[in-house]
């Protein structure tokens, strides 16, 4: 598969089931797994036998995604190449096709190829889907570069705990949704948001060091600064600029939307439910600057 449509795929997708899921600390499954759920995806743990992986509930074969009401975009295999052409036909069974049959690295089945290719769907074999991931969609950018200052992570009530970020942090955690909830969460304009500490600052902020939990950071964190308001406001994004010593001094309003909301869509962090996500992640490219729109 060529490298553009590669990352098209990749840039679109958003639900990953993962066949042969567990999370036994140190396993090639349990490295992917957190990855994809750190870089923003939607994961399904498939699993014969096992109820749950990184704090999410298990189904027990490809078929039964659907009673899950989950449509993946990519199957994602662990399993041995002899069980690889029948996890074929399971696909094919599905009331909509994934758009890539992607086995692990060191897993070839050229059957499994054969049908999902026949069915128009891309087939990967023998690569890593977090390396090839990571490899396409590197965390620097042109127009911002992090220096863990902790600006925007000072405040009470901003940090939202949206829907796709529960799972990651039950996984981080080795906690349930619930306790997960109760220890670190407060309930402030009917959304979950981040304790602050008595300093006024997240409570996992720690001044000289940065996030604590960076790898299970809320989507909100991992979107700064590329925030609605700083994308479609020229005057927002000044202030921002001003503020933020890891902005660009010299990036123009309409470079700096036109790279956040490319950001965005690259990771996912883009949202669409106003009354459980964090309104800064709710963005429309007809919002954005003449200049930044593609």
């Amino acid at each position: 598969m060529l490298f553009d449509d590669m990352r098209s795929l990749l840039a679109r997708a958003r639900n990953i089931a993962i066949v042969g899921a567990k999370d036994k600390p140190g396993s090639p499954v349990d490295h992917v797994g957190r990855y994809l759920l750190n870089a923003g995806f939607n994961v399904k743990p498939v699993h014969a036998v096992r109820r749950q992986a990184w704090g999410i509930p298990a189904a027990r074969s490809i078929a039964e995604l659907p009673e899950w009401g989950f449509d993946p975009d990519i199957i994602c295999l662990f399993r041995a190449p002899q069980y690889c052409e029948a996890h074929a036909r399971e696909t094919l069974t599905l009331p909509r096709l994934p758009m890539i049959f992607w086995m692990q690295e060191g897993i070839r089945c050229p059957e499994a190829g054969k049908l999902m290719a026949a069915a128009g769907v891309k087939v990967v074999e023998d690569r890593c889907l977090q390396t090839v991931h990571a490899a396409l969609f590197d965390d620097r950018t042109e127009t911002f570069s992090c220096q863990r200052c902790g600006k925007c992570c000072e405040g009470r009530g901003g940090i939202v705990i949206g829907p796709r970020d529960l799972p990651r942090l039950c996984a981080y955690f080795g906690l349930p949704a619930e306790e997960v909830l109760a220890r670190y969460a407060e309930n402030l304009g009917g959304k979950p948001t981040l304790k602050c500490g008595e300093d006024g600052f997240c409570l996992f902020f720690k001044a000289g060091q940065g996030c604590s939990i960076h790898p299970a950071r809320p989507a909100v964190c991992r979107a700064w600064p590329f925030f609605r308001g700083n994308l479609v406001d020229e005057v927002s994004f000044a202030m921002a600029r001003d503020d933020c010593p890891g902005i660009r001094r010299d990036v123009s309003h309409a470079a700096f939307a036109r790279e956040g909301f490319r950001y965005l869509n690259d990771y996912k962090l883009r949202g669409d439910d106003p009354t459980r996500e964090g309104r800064a992640l709710i963005v429309d490219e007809r919002e954005l600057p003449a200049g930044a729109r593609d």
